[in-house]
């Protein structure tokens, strides 16, 4: 019998890098709260957030794809973002 891979290593090594990026309390917060798109004083006054760490995290979260800028100052959730997010959901299902 032979093992038919069906899922490729990058998948696997993009998949670990965001689940590392949204391991940070912060930056999952970050990506829950820009579901919708929100400016940057708007994400930083209501995650009571330094801003300077605010650019730190998304940063981090643009590298993977998990939020961009939509408009200057405007930063959203990607599509990526948002299956990660429900992806984590189902798990937190299962695991309760």
């Amino acid at each position: 019998m032979t093992y038919k891979s069906y899922v490729g290593v990058e998948i696997v090594r993009t998949l670990a890098d965001c689940l590392m990026a949204i391991g940070n309390p912060k930056r999952l917060e970050i990506v829950q709260f820009c579901v919708k798109p929100h400016r940057f004083t708007e994400i930083v006054l209501s995650l009571k957030m330094n801003p300077a760490s605010f650019k730190f995290h998304s940063k981090v979260l643009i590298d993977c794809d998990l939020i961009r800028k939509v408009e200057r100052g405007v930063y959203q959730t990607t599509e990526l973002g948002e299956r990660l997010l429900e992806l984590v959901n189902q798990a937190s299902i299962l695991t309760t």
